[in-house]
């Protein structure tokens, strides 16, 4: 068991370095996976204005709302992930990108 329980640290030492690449990837791979549902609500408020003013809403959810949702969480996302020792860090990284492969299973998007 003292072997597994190093190894594992080891791995989740060699991720350390990469955290806010990491985190990153989990906020923009949500994004992706939830998407198309923060669209529809979106599309839901603004479907009765005129074509011009539905495009603008788009291109600002699209260029500014989905850009700050990434510049913004990465940092929240990686500071959280600095805080867990090296084998919860993988375990956690691990886990989560499967919950997230699940979630894209379901919404078909795998």
């Amino acid at each position: 068991m003292d072997l597994l329980s190093s190894l594992l640290s080891e791995w989740g030492g060699l991720l350390r370095p990469y955290i806010r690449e990491i985190a990153l990837a989990m906020v923009t791979t949500c994004l992706v996976i939830f998407g198309d549902d923060i669209n529809r609500i979106v599309r839901r408020q603004v479907s009765h204005l005129h074509f011009i003013l539905r495009t603008g809403v788009f291109i600002l959810l699209c260029a500014v709302g989905y850009g700050a949702l990434t510049v913004f969480l990465t940092p929240v996302v990686a500071k959280q992930l600095v805080l867990l020792s090296n084998t919860w860090l993988l375990w956690a990284c691990c886990g989560f990108f499967i919950i997230l492969g699940v979630l894209a299973q379901r919404k078909r998007q795998l």
